[in-house]
C-alpha cells in the first residue's frame, strides 16, 4: 500500500513526494510495535498446535485482537499533537511541507487500529497454515487502496480530487475493509468456532498477559529497529535538503518491495519453527530455518541484481525530476548492497522469535541501532556532510551487516534451545 501511495504522491509533484515520507515513517514506526508484538500470536498458536491444543489457539488470537484494539486507539493520543511531533523532528522544511505532512500524518492514525486487527488475525491463520485467506484479504486491501487513493486524489468524473489528503483517505479505508474482511474470515465459519474456539471473545488476562510477555521485547526489537532505519534515517537525511527526503521515500519503497515479501517467507518459517519447538523437535527447526534462509537469500538475492540493472527504470516509475533521479541512482546501489545480509536478518530473527528467543535480539539491535546508526550517522553528518546522504546509506548498509550476522550467530549457539523459552 506504501509502494502504491509513494506512486501516486510522485504523480501530483515533487513536494507531495517528499511530504509524504516523514508521516509515513512515523505511522510506520507505530504500526511496527504493534506488527511485531503481535508476532506473539503466531508463535504461540503454532506451538499451542505443535502440543495439541487446539482450543487455545482462538483464545490466543482474540488476546491479539484487544491488544490491537488498544495499541490503535493509544496512538490516537498523537492526533492533536501532530504539528508539535512533526515540527520537534522535522525542522529544516518549509511551512508548505509541513502543512501536508500534518494532514497525511493525522488521517493515517485512524487506520492503525484496523490494520492491527487484521494482523493479529493474519497472524492466526498463518500459524495455522492457512495462508491463502490472509492472501486474498489482502490482496482486496492492495487493489482497494490503489483505487480509492487514485480516486480519492484526482477526482473521476463530477468528484473532484482531494489532492495529497485523497492518498491518506484511500489507504484508511482500504485498511479497514481489509480487517472486516478478515474478521469475518475468523468468526464466521463453524468449522473454526467449534475447532479453534474463534467465537469466544473472551478477554483472559492471563493469556493476555502472557501473550504481551512473549510479544513485548519483539515489538520493542521491531519499533527500535524502525526507529532506527526509518526515523533516524530519514531525519539524517533531511540535513541534505529536500531532493534527498523525496529519494529517500522511494528508497524506502523499493526496500518494502523486497524486504515485505521475503518477511513473510520468514513468517511461513517462524510458524514450522514453532510447531518443531513445540514438540522438542529441534533438529527440525534448525532444518526449517535452513531452508528459510536459502528461499529469503535467493529472492532478496535477485532483487538486489534488480535494483543494480534495473534501478533507473525503477526510479523513473516514482518520479521524472532530474535531481531526485540524479541522488536516487546512487542510492539504490547502497540498498542493493545490504540485500543478502538483510535476508539473513530476517530469517534469522523470525526463527528466534518462532522459538520464543526474544529477548536477546532486542538488546542488540537497540545497542547497534544507538551505536551503528545512530552514531554513525550523526558523525557523517557532522564530520563528512561532503558524503551528502550517500554517507547515511553507507552507514545504512553497515548496520545491516552488522544485524544479520549477530542474529545468524545466536542461531548458531543454539541458545534458543533453552526449555524455558518454550510457551
Amino acid at each position: 500500500m506504501q509502494f502504491t501511495d509513494v506512486w501516486i504522491a510522485g504523480r501530483l509533484g515533487g513536494k507531495e513526494l517528499a511530504a509524504i515520507s516523514p508521516p509515513a515513517v512515523l505511522i510506520t514506526l507505530m504500526s511496527i510495535f504493534g506488527i511485531e508484538l503481535l508476532t506473539g500470536v503466531t508463535t504461540h498458536v503454532s506451538q499451542s498446535e505443535g502440543k495439541g491444543r487446539s482450543r487455545a489457539c482462538g483464545m490466543i488470537a482474540w488476546q491479539g485482537i484487544f491488544c490491537a484494539v488498544a495499541i490503535g486507539l493509544i496512538c490516537l493520543i498523537y492526533f492533536p499533537t501532530a504539528e508539535i511531533v512533526l515540527r520537534t523532528l522535522f525542522r529544516n522544511q518549509s511551512e508548505e511541507l509541513l502543512a501536508l505532512e500534518i494532514q497525511y500524518f493525522q488521517i493515517s492514525l485512524l487506520g492503525l487500529a484496523p490494520l492491527l486487527v487484521s494482523t493479529a488475525i493474519g497472524n492466526f491463520f498463518t500459524a495455522l497454515g492457512k495462508t491463502f485467506k490472509v492472501m486474498a484479504a489482502t490482496l482486496v486491501g492492495v487493489v482497494t487502496n490503489l483505487v480509492l487513493s487514485l480516486v480519492l486524489s484526482f477526482g473521476v468524473g463530477g468528484f473532484r480530487g482531494m489532492g495529497f489528503s485523497g492518498i491518506a483517505w484511500g489507504t484508511v479505508l482500504a485498511t479497514v475493509l481489509q480487517g472486516l474482511i478478515m474478521l469475518w474470515l475468523f468468526t464466521g465459519p463453524a468449522a473454526l468456532r467449534e475447532k479453534y474456539g474463534t467465537g469466544q471473545a473472551i478477554l483472559n488476562k492471563r493469556q493476555a498477559a502472557r501473550l504481551i510477555r512473549t510479544g513485548l521485547p519483539i515489538g520493542m526489537h521491531g519499533s527500535m529497529d524502525f526507529l532506527a532505519w526509518g526515523v533516524v534515517l530519514i531525519w539524517l537525511i533531511s540535513f541534505f535538503g529536500e531532493v534527498h527526503l523525496a529519494a529517500s521515500s522511494i528508497m524506502m519503497r523499493c526496500i518494502s518491495l523486497s524486504f515485505l515479501p521475503a518477511d513473510g517467507m520468514a513468517s511461513a518459517m517462524l510458524t514450522l519453527v514453532g510447531k518443531a519447538v513445540g514438540s522438542r523437535d529441534y533438529l527440525l527447526a534448525r532444518r526449517y530455518a535452513r531452508a528459510g534462509f536459502t528461499l529469503v537469500a535467493t529472492w532478496m538475492t535477485v532483487m538486489a541484481l534488480i535494483y543494480f540493472v534495473f534501478g533507473g527504470w525503477i526510479i523513473q516509475l516514482f518520479t521524472s525530476d532530474p535531481a531526485i533521479i540524479a541522488v536516487s541512482r546512487t542510492a539504490i546501489l547502497w540498498v542493493a548492497a545490504f540485500q543478502f545480509f538483510d535476508a539473513m536478518n530476517v530469517t534469522y530473527i523470525n526463527a528466534l522469535s518462532g522459538a520464543g528467543d526474544t529477548a536477546w535480539a532486542s538488546s542488540v539491535n537497540f545497542t547497534l541501532s544507538l551505536v551503528v546508526l545512530l552514531g554513525g550517522g550523526l558523525a557523517m553528518v557532522t564530520w563528512l556532510p561532503w558524503a551528502g546522504a550517500s554517507g547515511v546509506w553507507a552507514v545504512a548498509t553497515f548496520f545491516i551487516f552488522c544485524q544479520g550476522l549477530s542474529y545468524y550467530r545466536r542461531w548458531r549457539t543454539r541458545a534458543w534451545q533453552n526449555p524455558a523459552f518454550l510457551i
